[in-house]
């Protein structure tokens, strides 16, 4: 593959389907102890005799403080009845844990009318299900769950949640958003070993319930279209224009109620000059487009901002407003000058290929953030691994099988050390782990202590 070679090499260089909508009444979730979910598989798995399968589904189970904790888990296509609907089953034989299943997700269209534009509010099932029970003859499927979206979380839970402030929500966000698949003139490539971050659109991602999109964004004067000129990138790479990025974020902040958090987190080319001072005329372009594109929407910080050393405004005050979009700018300059923008957001990087150290890190950085004067409200856990050069020159890995090392451990952390803190919880693959519909919980369960 071209571009996985040419990507390699620039990287190193910067050192770096069927859905099921539920009826009302239908319970998407149960369990009266402990919990399943499903995730995606990540990386490719080879088979024996030549042929991958894509998109696994695995099913996973914590009944760590269940004292009748269930001895078998299946895979269903339908809400789980009776052992006979289950597609696949295996036994239990760990409190917690996790099943790679050899069957594919296949075609993720959303479903409840949200493929292509707004639908029915609140959570729907795609076609995956997992039940677990006992095994024994007639037993009841004691829990199940589904992979789902969730496009009207903030929302559903409004009563629940929108007395927090935005530094005290849980929100799940998708790191390097914007590097889904290529849109370049050159290649139409959907999987590459490092430069690829995520397998959802921006629209899939806001309905699955990424609330949180952190953008890389380079500039490159020689497009004749002004539009034209501004991309998204993974480092020096050109990944997807920019424009209709944020035409799908506006397509979904039209038809929800829902608040979106957007992080020009780095700006990789032709934003600054060689002495490192930022070319104005670029970054006021950018600003100009933003404002055009997501202008109705845009919660302005010298209004809504509730000073440095805060948790921020309150989700009810921007949703009064009708602001529902933030909009971050990793440049202290550009923000002084331009007061609608929201400071620089701080984003807590390990900066290692050791899931090992990047837990460590962590597992310290989060309880000690914000710091106490931090301009912004928000923080960012940037959970994922990073390649080191060497990994990118000897095509040493993937960042899918990165991803896989670590999503499976954020979940539970999530789920535990991370509970109390945690604000921003950026994943790669974020279908590799269980931080949407836990970040709704846990948001939940912060704003019940109000």
């Amino acid at each position: 593959m071209v571009v996985g070679w040419v990507a390699a090499a620039v990287l190193a260089a910067t050192a770096l389907g069927a859905t099921i909508a539920p009826t009302e009444k239908q319970l998407l979730e149960k369990s009266s102890c402990g919990r399943v979910w499903v995730t995606i598989h990540s990386p490719a798995i080879k088979l024996v005799g030549g042929g991958e399968i894509l998109d696994a589904i695995e099913l996973n189970w914590d009944f760590t403080d269940c004292h009748d904790a269930p001895g078998q888990i299946g895979l269903f296509d339908h809400q789980p009845g009776t052992w006979n609907d289950a597609l696949v089953f295996y036994p239990i034989e760990s409190p917690q844990g996790r099943i790679v299943t050899k069957t594919s997700l296949g075609a993720s269209t959303l479903p409840a009318g949200w493929n292509t534009g707004a639908g029915a509010r609140g959570p729907h099932c795609l076609w995956p299900w997992v039940g677990a029970g006992h095994s024994r003859g007639g037993a009841e499927i004691k829990a199940y769950n589904c992979l789902k979206i969730q496009p009207t979380w903030m929302e559903d839970n409004a009563a629940k949640i929108n007395k927090l402030r935005i530094g005290h929500l849980v929100l799940p966000g998708a790191h390097n958003a914007g590097a889904w698949s290529f849109d370049t003139e050159i290649s139409s490539v959907t999987r590459d070993n490092f430069v690829l971050c995520q397998d959802r659109s921006i629209w899939a991602q806001l309905v699955h319930g990424i609330r949180y999109l952190d953008f890389r964004i380079g500039y490159y004067e020689f497009y004749t279209d002004k539009d034209e000129r501004y991309w998204l990138n993974h480092n020096l790479i050109r990944v997807r224009p920019l424009v209709p990025l944020l035409k799908e974020i506006r397509a979904f902040l039209d038809a929800t109620n829902e608040v979106v958090f957007l992080d020009a987190h780095h700006f990789p080319v032709g934003f600054y000059e060689q002495d490192g001072s930022p070319i104005r005329s670029v970054h006021a372009g950018l600003l100009e487009l933003v404002k055009r594109e997501l202008g109705p929407h845009l919660a302005h910080a010298q209004q809504l901002s509730t000073g440095p050393g805060t948790r921020g405004p309150t989700l009810q005050s921007l949703i009064n407003a009708n602001k529902r979009l933030l909009f971050s700018y990793v440049d202290h300059a550009v923000v002084t000058d331009n007061r609608w923008l929201w400071p620089i957001l701080p984003h807590l990087w390990a900066n290692t290929n050791s899931p090992t150290l990047l837990f460590e890190y962590l597992d310290d950085a989060i309880p000690s953030s914000p710091q106490p004067h931090a301009l912004s409200p928000l923080f960012s856990a940037m959970a994922q691994t990073t390649p080191t050069v060497l990994d990118i020159l000897l095509l040493r890995g993937s960042l899918r099988a990165n991803a896989e090392a670590v999503n499976k451990i954020v979940t539970n952390r999530l789920n535990n050390q991370w509970r109390r803190h945690a604000n921003i919880i950026s994943t790669d693959f974020f279908l590799g782990n269980d931080v949407i519909d836990l970040s709704i919980a846990l948001s939940s369960e912060r704003g019940a202590r109000l």
